[in-house]
């Protein structure tokens, strides 16, 4: 009798919705809740040309897969393989708590700010790069080696490994007039993504049949623009974008610090905002689904 040959892709995939549904950290006690629901992981090829249009599309220091790769393991140590992307939809706990806020993100967010995101998708990253070194493959996930962001751009911060431009790369969604990316599973989420030197088919980038903002009611058919609404500091607008600098200092800035301890969070994480992911029509699906 022949053993059947595993599929990567499924184990991969099964691995990390077990971490996800399994592991104490995403778990918060106080609102009896998990931070993330269910993951979507989705694959790209390490040697789509896409993540060399990067240098141009988001910076000259955005790294491509291999540049990543060989920082960790070596100059000429990587001869092709995989990027793995994540997903991790934010809670409805979570989600439902932000929705009502008007000013600056609710305690939920500014929880999930500090142990879902500066620790439980650390941890998440750090797990299925070690899960794939035990499968006997090298890997290694860019954010936790050489990251940085870079602030001498004119148009805000930009960073040298994108996680939502690598999510794009995977065929995982879209972006949205707010920068934010828009999954099947929404735009209140969570990425995170692994380079890897073990080799499975990508999946199909549906969104390059349509614009890099595709999923945007907005962007695609001009009928949104709630989130432009949502923004408590106007750093929306349908003509100019995002406007990333006014984001990142309400975002990051002392009050937010103080709130974020405030509401039992930590300074250094800030209590994020997340009002233009909530009470909008692209929260936790894709709009167009809908709308075409």
């Amino acid at each position: 009798m022949v053993t059947p040959v595993p599929d990567m892709k499924e184990l991969i995939a099964a691995e990390m919705k077990a971490y996800v549904s399994e592991d104490k950290g995403n778990f918060c006690e106080e609102l009896q809740s998990p931070y993330y629901e269910e993951p979507i992981i989705q694959f790209a090829e390490a040697n789509d040309p896409l993540f060399e249009q990067y240098k141009t599309v988001v910076g000259p220091d955005h790294a491509t897969p291999q540049e990543a790769f060989e920082r960790t393991f070596g100059t000429g140590s990587f001869g092709g393989g995989t990027v793995v992307s994540v997903v991790l939809p934010i809670s409805e706990t979570i989600r439902k708590a932000n929705r009502v806020q008007k000013a600056r993100a609710s305690r939920e967010w500014a929880l999930l700010r500090t142990f879902g995101d500066e620790y439980f998708v650390r941890s998440a990253r750090q797990h299925l790069a070690g899960y794939l070194i035990g499968l006997g493959y090298r890997a290694v996930a860019p954010l936790d080696t050489d990251w940085y962001s870079i602030h001498g751009a004119a148009g805000g911060p930009v960073s040298n490994w994108s996680e939502r431009h690598i999510a794009y790369a995977a065929g995982l969604g879209t972006f949205s007039i707010n920068d934010g990316f828009i999954t099947e599973k929404g735009i209140a989420i969570r990425l995170l993504s692994v380079v890897t030197d073990l080799q499975v088919p990508p999946d199909v980038r549906v969104s390059s049949n349509l614009s890099h903002t595709g999923n945007c009611l907005l962007c695609s058919k001009g009928i949104c623009g709630v989130c432009i609404t949502r923004c408590p500091v106007q750093a929306i607008s349908k003509e100019g974008g995002h406007d990333k600098i006014a984001c990142m200092k309400f975002v990051y800035g002392e009050e937010s610090r103080k709130w974020a301890v405030l509401n039992g969070g930590e300074a250094k994480s800030g209590a994020g905002c997340g009002l233009c992911q909530t009470k909008v029509p692209c929260e936790s699906r894709n709009p167009m689904r809908t709308a075409r």
